[in-house]
Formats: C-alpha cells, structure tokens, sequence
C-alpha cells in the first residue's frame, strides 16, 4: 500500500512538469468562490496493522492480513475557502465492499489449535464517513492546480455487528471489530480545470487512531448472555494484541 502511495505522488510530479506551458485559462475565477459544492467517487483497499499478542508468542501462532479486496466510495463535498491557498471541506459518505482477509500461521506440528476450514477470516466493512479536511493549493499552473492535504475522519462501521463474516460452517464469527474509529488523513491530488466544471484526482491514506478489535461480546436476548468469542475459539483473537485500521483512497472530484 505504501508503494502505492509513493507511485502515486511521483505520477503526480510528472504531470506537474508536463503543465508548465502556458495556455488559456478554463473557468479562471471558479476558485474565488467562498463556497462551492460536488460529488466524488472513488476506490480505496482497507487493511488492519496486527501486533502480535504474548498469547500468540507463546503459542507460536501469527495473524496477518494476507489479501485485500477493494471497495467503493462515494462523498458529497462542501468546500469553503478560507484564502488564497487553503480550503476547508467537509465531505461526508460512505465506503462499502472493502474486505480483509485474516491468515493464521501455526508454527508448531502438534497440538493445532487453528482449524484450517476457518481460514481465512474474513471481515468486511462498510463505512459511512465525516471527514473534515484542510487543503492547501498551490499557485495555478495553466489548467492544473496540486495540493496537499490533512484530514481528521471519524468513521462508523455499519458492518461490525453482523456475527456471521469469516465461516462457512460455523455459527459465529472468528472475529469482530468496534464500529466507531478515528483516523488522521494525509494525501495529495491534482484538479483540473474545465470549461464548465473542476474535476479532480486525489490520493489519500488513512492512519486509524484506536484498537478495533472487539475481544469480548455480551448478548442480553438470551437467558444467561452469550459470550463473544466461544471459549473454543478464543484463540483467534487472543493471539492479536492490537489490530489497527488503515485506508488507502483514490478519489475522483467532480466540483
């Protein structure tokens, strides 16, 4: 995913170095505007950053997300300007599809305690989003202008209640995430200008700020409760000690 990023913003130079010659200038005042509106789309690939447990030292047990299924976004987008260089934009929606998928690796011959026809665990999410992002543009070249970005997101998984994601023959599932989560957002984008409208490609990567992984689950709709995970299948969350969300976002800006 880093890789990713950084190819991105070597892309990103080279049309800048392509766009210094000048020429007529598309909707040359759409920038002066103190508030505008649009619409984005987009694809991103969630991911989780494990930290392995003590539990699973000791039991020579490794947990990692080994494939990454991409998802979809769609925003709506309030832009403010604040000066001649920065805007403030508040762009709320939702991101769905996306789906990690958890390996777990035995290390010992004997005593197995990882049922291979659970592998892999799958846990999918789908986010509805509020971030609130400050950007900073950089002079006009012609009918391009790059920026920066920094954002603050919260997000809230409607996903993480479902409790039957990641087996085929079991009741429940292997592991659950806590729906709400913060993140800080950092990305690039370039926007191109018109004639009659600005349409922009933007990069951004998403740091999340909390532990998600939800060890332990109490149901009330049942006599006695109902403890999330099942005692046989603690393993698979007592050997993470810490499991943190990351997000990778391609978006395209229509203003």
């Amino acid at each position: 995913m880093k890789k990713l990023f950084l190819f991105s913003i070597a892309a990103l130079f080279a049309v800048v170095s392509f766009a210094q010659k000048p020429k007529v200038k598309n909707d040359p005042t759409h920038d002066e505007k103190p508030l505008h509106f649009g619409f984005s789309l987009g694809i991103n690939t969630m991911d989780f950053r494990i930290q392995q447990s003590q539990t699973g030292i000791d039991s020579s047990i490794a947990a990692d997300v080994e494939h990454l299924q991409p998802g979809f976004h769609v925003h709506a987008i309030s832009n403010l300007r604040l000066a001649e260089n920065f805007d403030l934009r508040f762009t709320p929606g939702i991101s769905f599809g996306g789906e990690r998928q958890i390996a777990y690796r035995e290390f010992r011959t004997t005593n197995l305690l990882i049922d291979s026809a659970d592998l892999p665990v799958i846990v999918e999410s789908n986010f509805l989003e509020f971030p609130l992002i400050l950007k900073y543009k950089s002079k006009r070249l012609n009918n391009f202008r790059p920026y920066l970005l920094g954002a603050f997101n919260t997000r809230i998984d409607l996903a993480a209640t479902k409790k039957t994601w990641g087996r085929s023959k079991k009741e429940n599932n292997l592991v659950l995430v806590d729906p709400l989560d913060f993140y800080y957002e950092l990305g690039f984008g370039m926007d191109f200008y018109l004639h009659y409208f600005k349409f922009g490609i933007e990069f951004k990567y998403s740091v999340g700020l909390t532990d998600v992984l939800k060890t332990s689950l109490k149901r009330k709709d049942e006599p006695g409760g109902y403890l999330y995970p099942p005692v046989e299948d603690a393993i698979y969350t007592n050997v993470i000690d810490k499991m943190n969300s990351r997000m990778f976002m391609i978006s395209f800006h229509f203003e």
